[in-house]
């Protein structure tokens, strides 16, 4: 079954085709077939899911060429990785006022396949800085990963939904590693990830760059910074300025790597 399936014509889903409403009204997995009615509805149904990356590491099935370019040292990795969506329920939400409900449970399987990633830490030391200024590290982390995916098609020839990131649920407490991740979107990977590691400080400056320069002042940006139109979250739990800590932080850690490597301090 494809995912899109399990996203959007689960049993009670509102399931847009056409300019018309349908409700659906059962989703057969044997047959893959999804019975839907047409409905006149005030309200729209949201999946709540979440994706978990699990880097399992070894040796990628498409190892990046690098051309013979200069790139700045990184400590980013690539490594092969297993993506999974749990899908546990969904919302009805009404049209006008965007206001939940009702939240409603679901049982489908999970969807697992095999991908390819590429990821840099954030050091501890950048989250308490964040925190101490009272802003969201979820948030940050979020959005920071957000404004990457936004520039890498400026690097690569790519569409930036053709690669994904960790992306913060709002009704999600679980535990999400301090790291900064993008993985192709694609079962087996295209070599998209690995391609960027060696890129990866680059995309760090230019994504503080257009965050520094943005215009827009909502703490949730805009699409021309940390908002992507492939979000899994519908672009909630951002932060700009927690984003603009993290990518600024990351940036420095890895100054200061590479010159006390190289016995410059």
């Amino acid at each position: 079954m494809p995912r899109a399936a399990y996203r959007e014509v689960y049993e009670g889903a509102v399931y847009m085709h056409q300019g018309r409403t349908y409700l659906v009204k059962a989703l057969d997995l044997s047959t893959k077939i999804a019975y839907c009615q047409e409905a006149d509805l005030k309200y729209y149904t949201k999946t709540r899911d979440y994706t978990d990356i699990h880097v399992i590491g070894g040796d990628l099935a498409y190892p990046a060429k690098v051309p013979e370019i200069h790139h700045l040292k990184t400590t980013a990795q690539a490594h092969n990785c297993k993506v999974t969506t749990n899908w546990f329920g969904f919302y009805r939400i009404w049209r006008g006022s965007n206001q939940i409900f009702d939240a409603v449970d679901l049982s489908l399987p999970k969807y697992s396949y095999e991908s390819q990633a590429v990821w840099i830490r954030v050091p501890q030391s950048i989250k308490t800085a964040v925190l101490l200024q009272k802003l969201c590290f979820r948030a940050g982390l979020h959005a920071a990963s957000h404004a990457l995916l936004n520039v890498v098609p400026m690097y690569i020839m790519c569409n930036s939904s053709d690669l994904g990131s960790e992306c913060a649920n709002p009704h999600d407490t679980r535990y999400i590693p301090e790291r900064i991740l993008l993985y192709d979107r694609h079962p087996g990977g295209i070599g998209i990830s690995a391609q960027v590691r060696p890129l990866f400080r680059e995309l760090l400056s230019t994504a503080l760059e257009i965050l520094t320069t943005c215009c827009c002042s909502s703490d949730a940006g805009c699409p021309n910074c940390i908002q992507s139109l492939s979000c899994g979250e519908y672009n909630e739990v951002l932060d700009k300025n927690a984003a603009i800590m993290i990518l600024k932080g990351v940036i420095d850690a890895e100054t200061s790597h590479f010159e006390m490597e190289s016995g410059v301090l």
